[in-house]
């Protein structure tokens, strides 16, 4: 009788911990990122009812109650639920961010709704900093309002878990002028002896839209004569830069030479100045660039270097975790990295409520996934930008779990009472 109390009291404690873990689960249904727990049970301990032969194929015992053995936390997928916000991000597939929280305590979690303090630290709603590695190439200027992109990044290189650091993403950012210093010109001039002329803006001081123009004219054949059956040829070329108001700049007359297939033989080309700033015009060689031939169609192509001034236009979240710039002269640039944590056993993670997690000796201390070269591995734990990771439990599954643990508590509390009632008449038997 004292055995069935026993154990009837220890199912009714038991129980009533795994209602609270459904409970709990269920209360956290709108959590982002946040990961169920599922109760298991063990017994505590068993007994032998009496001795038995060896050779038996059976045993004989008894078990005297159970115990919440474990609260464990599940791995699956949560789903996705599209956002407006960028650095709104999920992980798809195994990973974690890393938080900093105030107290400098690193912390984890699958909850990234993140967003950007006063500072412009990219942080969590609770104010914790998410962790990563920056490039390095931006130049922040002490007022926050005059920063500049000092190089152009396309990937990072993770260093390792324990030095990643606080994300700042300025929110104003330059790409830099670079002034045009070549421009190079290919395509086929014919032999028809029209005139050919073409212009292209250059990058160029204070922004300023000076613009380059080219215009070529058939002198003769290279050999002097105007032998139609002669191909070779000469061309004479006057090369302009104007500013926007069209007034000149620099002005300069060359000249090109061709066979008779049409490759450039020699060329004479002065160097032209953009407001001071040397200007290189490149025709090429004998074998690319500028021809003059009957061959194909004619006309002329320009390309040039230089890169106007930019301005901050977006951030972007590449899915191995890259955030990138992108400017509003067309150009980006990798400026961060944001960190996606793995551990060897997730499950050994202490959960410290919010839906963030911190270390423990069970889970072992976070790491990267690396191939045998020491490269990051990205295709385990994908960010997703503008998308938050709902939690991965099951409403169903939660409600009939709490239903089936509510049974069993409510026999548990039954067989308390019966034992209670067997002792009862046990006693009024005895004083009888």
């Amino acid at each position: 009788m004292t055995s069935t109390f026993y154990t009837s009291l220890t199912g009714v404690q038991t129980f009533q911990q795994g209602i609270d873990v459904w409970a709990h689960n269920i209360s956290n249904s709108n959590l982002s990122g946040y990961r169920a727990k599922r109760p298991e049970f063990a017994n505590l301990f068993t007994d032998v009812v009496n001795s038995i032969p060896s050779n038996t194929i059976t045993s004989s015992q008894k078990g005297f109650g159970t115990t919440l053995s474990t609260s464990q936390i599940t791995k699956d997928q949560g789903s996705f639920s599209t956002t407006d916000s960028t650095f709104d991000l999920a992980l798809d597939g195994n990973g974690w961010f890393g938080i900093l929280n105030k107290d400098g305590d690193k912390l984890f979690t699958r909850n990234g709704n993140f967003n950007f303090d006063k500072n412009r630290y990219l942080t969590t709603q609770s104010g914790g900093y998410v962790t990563g590695q920056m490039a390095g190439n931006i130049n922040m200027s002490a007022d926050a309002t005059n920063n500049t992109l000092t190089g152009v990044i396309s990937d990072i290189q993770f260093g390792s878990p324990e030095s990643q650091t606080r994300l700042q993403l300025p929110n104003m950012l330059t790409y830099p002028q670079v002034l045009t210093s070549t421009v190079s010109v290919a395509g086929n001039l014919g032999l028809s002896g029209d005139s050919k002329t073409f212009s292209t803006v250059l990058v160029s001081q204070n922004n300023d839209s000076n613009k380059l123009s080219v215009t070529f004219n058939k002198v003769q054949s290279a050999s002097g004569t105007n032998s139609t059956e002669d191909k070779s040829s000469v061309w004479e070329f006057t090369a302009t830069i104007t500013d926007q108001d069209g007034k000149i700049i620099d002005k300069q007359n060359g000249g090109l030479a061709f066979d008779s297939t049409g490759r450039l033989l020699t060329a004479q080309n002065p160097s032209l100045s953009n407001g001071g700033v040397p200007v290189k015009i490149n025709f090429g060689d004998n074998k690319a660039g500028i021809v003059a031939n009957d061959s194909g169609t004619e006309s002329v192509t320009v390309s040039k270097d230089g890169v106007p001034e930019g301005q901050l236009n977006r951030y972007g979240i590449s899915q191995d975790g890259n955030v990138v710039a992108f400017f509003d002269n067309g150009y980006k640039s990798v400026v961060a990295k944001i960190g996606v944590y793995h551990f060897r056993n997730e499950q050994g993670l202490q959960d410290i409520g919010g839906s963030y997690y911190a270390q423990s000796e069970t889970s072992g201390d976070p790491m990267f996934y690396v191939d045998d070269a020491g490269k990051l591995i990205t295709t385990e734990g994908l960010v997703l930008e503008s998308t938050l990771e709902e939690t991965n439990m099951s409403n169903a599954e939660a409600l009939s779990e709490l239903m089936i643990i509510q049974r069993a508590f409510d026999a548990s509390s039954r067989a308390l009472k019966t034992g209670d009632e067997m002792i009862k008449l046990a006693l009024q038997m005895d004083a009888k």
